[in-house]
C-alpha cells in the first residue's frame, strides 16, 4: 500500500509540474454567428453563417470551419477573391477606448471555399498566424490576437460584389454583441 500511495504521488507530482510548463500546448475554440445586422455598416442581409475558430498557441495557427447559408462563392468580392487577403477574414476593430482597425487573419480564397446547397463552406486548417500577419502587414503580435480573440475585440467578416464593405459579419467568442464594433476599415 505504502508503495501504490508513493507511486501516486509522484505520478501527481509529475502531472502537476507537466501541468504548469508555460510551453504546454492549448488549443482555444471560438465560435462566431454570422449576420446582416451586425458589423461597422449593417446590411440587413437575409444570409447567415456560423464559424468555429480554433487556435493552437504552441504552434500559433488558427483553423476555421465555416458555413454560410445565403451567399455562393461566386457573390464573393472579386477584388479580394483576386487578392492574397481573400474575401473572408478576421478584423479586430477599434474599441471606445481607442486603438486602430486591423485585419488580422486572412482566409486566402482557393480550395478552402466550397459551394453548397444553400450557400458555401470555408474550411481553413492550420494557417499560420506569421504568414497570415506579414501578408496584412498587420500591427498584432499572436499574444495580442488571442487576448483579443479571448477579449471579444475579433470580427469575423465577409465581403461580397453587393456589400463591400462586409455582407454578414460577427464578433468572435461568446458572450453579448457590442453595440457597433468601432470604424469602417479600407481595403
Amino acid at each position: 500500500m505504502r508503495i501504490f500511495k508513493a507511486m501516486l504521488g509522484v505520478l501527481f507530482g509529475v502531472s502537476a509540474a507537466l501541468g504548469a510548463t508555460p510551453a504546454q500546448a492549448e488549443v482555444l475554440t471560438f465560435h462566431a454567428a454570422l449576420d446582416g445586422k451586425y458589423g461597422a455598416e449593417p446590411t440587413g442581409s437575409a444570409a447567415t453563417g456560423e464559424a468555429l475558430i480554433m487556435v493552437d498557441t504552441k504552434r500559433r495557427t488558427v483553423s476555421v470551419d465555416m458555413t454560410v447559408d445565403g451567399i455562393a462563392p461566386d457573390a464573393l468580392w472579386d477584388k479580394l477573391v483576386a487578392a492574397p487577403i481573400g474575401p473572408v477574414h478576421l478584423h479586430k476593430y477599434a474599441t471606445a477606448a481607442g486603438g486602430d482597425s486591423v485585419l488580422v487573419v486572412p482566409l486566402p480564397y482557393g480550395t478552402a471555399y466550397k459551394a453548397e446547397n444553400k450557400g458555401m463552406r470555408v474550411t481553413m486548417k492550420d494557417y499560420g498566424y506569421a504568414a497570415g500577419a506579414a501578408l496584412l502587414k498587420s500591427t498584432l503580435t499572436f499574444d495580442e490576437f488571442v487576448a483579443a480573440m479571448q477579449g471579444g475585440l475579433i470580427v469575423l467578416n465577409i465581403h461580397t460584389n453587393a456589400f463591400n464593405p462586409g455582407e454578414i459579419s460577427g464578433r468572435v467568442g461568446g458572450g453579448a454583441r457590442p453595440a457597433k464594433p468601432g470604424a469602417a476599415h479600407q481595403h
